[in-house]
C-alpha cells in the first residue's frame, strides 16, 4: 500500500493519470461488448436462433457466395424485428364514436325526408306566451293565477340550429324588471332540448273555487295586478329520436327539412327543474275582500314558500302526416314520471330507499302541434307548444302550464354546396 501522503505532486499525478487511463480502458470494453451483444440480438430471429445458420455456424473462411442455392420455394423470408400489435388507444374509439355520431345528423331515408337545399332562413313570426298557476287544497278549494297573455313579432334570420331575431311586444310596449321569461326550443334530427326561465311577480287572479262553487268577484279584483304572489324557475327537458331517419321532427316544428312521406317515431328522454314560489295570504285575503265577504283561505292550509326540484324521465310519440304535396301535419306528445324533492328534504343515492317517498311522484307532460307548408325555398306554418308540470302534498297540490303559439312566413336562401350549379361558390 502506497502511502499518497508521502509521494509528491507530480507522482500523484502520474498516479491519477494511469488510474483515468484504465478506467477509459474498461468503459471501452464495456461499450463495445455491449455493441457486440446488441449486434449478436438483431441477428437472431424471434426464436433466439441466428437466422442464416439453423443447424451449424458458418466458419470464419466460408463466404455467403460459396453457400449452395436453394429454391425459391424453400427460401423463407424472416424478419428481424418481431412484429407487433398496435397498441389500442383509448381516445381512438371516442372519436370514432364522436364522428358517428355527427355523421348521423345527415343520414336521411330521402325516401321520406328531402334534407334542407340551403344555409340560411329568413322569417317574421309572431308568438303569443301565455302561463297558468292552479293552487289547489286537500278540500278540493283552488285559485287560478296567470299574468296577462303576451304577443310579440318580429324578423328572424337563422343558420343551421341557430336563430337570432328581434321583437315588439304588442298588447305591452313597457317591459319592466318585474317580468323576465325566456324560452328556447332546439329540434334537430336526433334530439331535442327545451329551455325555460320565468322569473315573474305580476300576477292577477283568474278564478277562485270555494266550498264546491265558483266565487263571482267583481271585475276590479280580476283585472287588478296582484303582487303577493311570485315565482322563479328554470329547467329543461332533452329527448332522442330514434326513428330519425324517416321521420324528421325539424319539419314540423323547425322547417329545416321536408317530410316526403308519413311517419312517426318513439321519444325518449329526461329532464331536470328547480322552483321557487312564495305566496303571501294575507294580501290576498285583503285583495279578495269585497263587501265582508272574506273567501276563507289561509296560510295554514297553504304554503307560504316552496323550494323544490323536478326530475324526470320522459316517454312519448311523435308522428308526422304529409296528407298534400309540400303540406305536413305533425304532432308529438311525452308523459313524465316525475320524483320533486323539497328543500328540507334528503334524497342520498346511499340510502336510496330510505330516503325514497311514493307520495314525491307526479306526472307532467309536453304537447306539440304544427302545420307546415314547405317546398324547400318558402315556408309557412303555424305551431303550438304547452308544459304542464305538477307538484303534490297531502295538504295542497300546485300546477303550473305554460307555453306559446307561433305563426311564421319565411324564405331559405344561400344554397349548400351539394345543391350549387357546378362552378359556383354562392348561389342565392
Amino acid at each position: 500500500m502506497v502511502d499518497l501522503s508521502s509521494l509528491t505532486a507530480v507522482e500523484r499525478l502520474a498516479i491519477d493519470s494511469t488510474n483515468l487511463y484504465f478506467m477509459e480502458k474498461k468503459i471501452l470494453c464495456l461499450f463495445l461488448l455491449l455493441i457486440c451483444c446488441l449486434g449478436i440480438t438483431a441477428a437472431t430471429d424471434g426464436d433466439g436462433t441466428a437466422s442464416l445458420a439453423e443447424n451449424a455456424p458458418l466458419s470464419s473462411t466460408t463466404s455467403v457466395s460459396s453457400l449452395p442455392a436453394m429454391p425459391a420455394s424453400d427460401v423463407t423470408t424472416v424478419d428481424s424485428v418481431p412484429s407487433q400489435k398496435p397498441r389500442k388507444s383509448f381516445f381512438r374509439p371516442v372519436l370514432n364514436g364522436i364522428k358517428s355520431f355527427i355523421r348521423e345528423f345527415k343520414t336521411f331515408d330521402t325516401l321520406y325526408i328531402e334534407p334542407q337545399h340551403y344555409k340560411f332562413q329568413v322569417m317574421w313570426q309572431v308568438s303569443t306566451l301565455f302561463e297558468n298557476f292552479r293552487l289547489k287544497t286537500g278540500h278540493g278549494d283552488y285559485v287560478d293565477l296567470s299574468p296577462d297573455v303576451v304577443t310579440r313579432m318580429g324578423p328572424y334570420i337563422g343558420y343551421s340550429l341557430i336563430f337570432l331575431g328581434y321583437t315588439l311586444q304588442l298588447n305591452n310596449l313597457y317591459i319592466g324588471n318585474t317580468k323576465k321569461s325566456f324560452n328556447l326550443s332546439l329540434y334537430t334530427s336526433l334530439f331535442g332540448v327545451d329551455f325555460y326561465y320565468r322569473d315573474n311577480s305580476k300576477f292577477k287572479i283568474r278564478r277562485v273555487f270555494h266550498d264546491g262553487e265558483e266565487l263571482r268577484l267583481p271585475d276590479s279584483v280580476y283585472g287588478q295586478a296582484f303582487d303577493g304572489f311570485n315565482v322563479k324557475y328554470w329547467g329543461f327537458n332533452t329527448y332522442y329520436i330514434f326513428n330519425h331517419r324517416k321521420h324528421s321532427y325539424p319539419a314540423s316544428y323547425n322547417q329545416s327539412t321536408c317530410q316526403k312521406r308519413s311517419a312517426g317515431s318513439p321519444l325518449a328522454g329526461f329532464g331536470y327543474g328547480k322552483y321557487n314560489l312564495s305566496m303571501n295570504w294575507k294580501d290576498f285575503e285583503t285583495f279578495t275582500d269585497v263587501g265582508n265577504q272574506s273567501i276563507g283561505f289561509n296560510g295554514d292550509n297553504f304554503f307560504n314558500e316552496i323550494m323544490y326540484e323536478s326530475y324526470s324521465l320522459y316517454g312519448g310519440y311523435s308522428y308526422n302526416w304529409v296528407f298534400a304535396r309540400n303540406w305536413t301535419f305533425g304532432t308529438s306528445a311525452t308523459i313524465a314520471v316525475s320524483y320533486n324533492k323539497s328543500s328540507g328534504e334528503r334524497f342520498r343515492m346511499n340510502k336510496f330507499f330510505e330516503d325514497f317517498k311514493f307520495s314525491n311522484i307526479c306526472l307532467d307532460g309536453v304537447g306539440r302541434v304544427g302545420v307546415v307548408w314547405n317546398n324547400t325555398r318558402f315556408f309557412a306554418g303555424a305551431l303550438a307548444q304547452i308544459h304542464s308540470y305538477n307538484y303534490s302534498k297531502e295538504q295542497f297540490s300546485l300546477n303550473n302550464t305554460f307555453g306559446n303559439v307561433n305563426i311564421y312566413v319565411g324564405l331559405n336562401i344561400g344554397k349548400k354546396k351539394a345543391y350549387r350549379k357546378p362552378g359556383k361558390w354562392f348561389e342565392f
